[in-house]
């Protein structure tokens, strides 16, 4: 692709800047690595010009089979290995588990090298785990997260722009640890089956209107309790995290006992040590070491 090409080229695709977000790649790269590095500062979203650019130019790859506990180091350090030249990596970070979904989207620095990966790099390992490349196209809402959205779908999508969005945030790692023992983790039980995650979020958000709320879990689904356990009401529960202890309790007296999805509720301050989950990672390192 010719650096004048125009975004009608592109069959309009692209913003205008076409030409100067091609000669100011250099200086986008600086900048994004001091902004990724401010926690909570918001990274590349899908509309985001530069990642727009990324698809049309054909540099941008997604990256499956991931392990869950993989993060972007794990990532970078796969490219680099191979000497390929990352410009941006773009990762759920789940704020509750530490995990990934997955799957990722990594920009090259050209089409010639995305290309080329894809040729090289597949079934290759990241953690144990061989991964597979294929053309990073936009995310979507549905099953399959490579396709293209179409127009409702976006529409969707920006109705429902989770509490925590973990697409376009950097500072999962501070949930991880420290709100429960804070107060300011409230656990959400008793409750049905449940729809999907961003309609989860549009009911929690509901449900706690007029308090702020930091993040919302996916629901978790226990292994099935024991006929005529006492406990089997309270079969699938969620967290809910809070900026302060204080709006974390007001949030509860109000919504403890309350009628919400059909059932009566139980909102209660959140108990016991951070997910287990998170510390994958480490102790699968102890474990290689262990090994060697």
């Amino acid at each position: 692709m010719s650096n004048n090409a125009t975004s009608q080229d592109l069959g309009g695709s692209l913003p205008r800047d076409y030409v100067q977000l091609r000669n100011a790649r250099s200086e986008r790269q600086n900048t994004e690595a001091v902004s990724e590095k401010r926690l909570g500062e918001s990274i590349r979203g899908e509309d985001d010009p530069r990642t727009l650019l990324a698809i049309a130019e054909g540099r941008r790859l997604y990256v499956g089979n991931l392990p869950y506990m993989a993060k972007t180091e794990d990532v970078k350090d796969f490219f680099a290995a191979n000497e390929y030249q990352i410009e941006h990596i773009n990762m759920s970070i789940d704020p509750y588990s530490g995990r990934n979904p997955s799957y990722c989207f990594v920009e090259l620095v050209s089409r010639e090298q995305a290309e080329q990966a894809m040729l090289e790099l597949n079934g290759k390992l990241i953690l144990g785990r061989p991964v597979k490349l294929g053309p990073g196209v936009a995310r979507s809402t549905g099953k399959h997260s490579r396709a293209e959205p179409t127009r409702n779908a976006r529409n969707v999508r920006e109705r429902q722009v989770p509490v925590f969005d973990r697409w376009t945030r950097t500072d999962a790692v501070d949930h991880w640890k420290g709100y429960s023992e804070k107060g300011r983790r409230l656990f959400v039980g008793g409750l049905p089956p449940m729809p999907d995650h961003h309609q989860v979020n549009a009911d929690v958000r509901k449900l706690f209107a007029g308090y702020n709320i930091e993040a919302v879990s996916k629901v978790v689904v226990p292994r099935p309790p024991v006929y005529g356990d006492p406990k089997a009401w309270n079969h699938r529960f969620l967290f809910v995290d809070f900026p302060t202890a204080d709006e974390a309790e007001r949030a509860m007296k109000a919504t403890n006992g309350r009628q919400a999805w059909g059932v009566k509720i139980r909102v209660q301050p959140a108990k016991g040590p951070e997910s287990h989950k998170i510390h994958e990672r480490e102790n699968w390192e102890r474990e290689q070491q262990h090994l060697s």
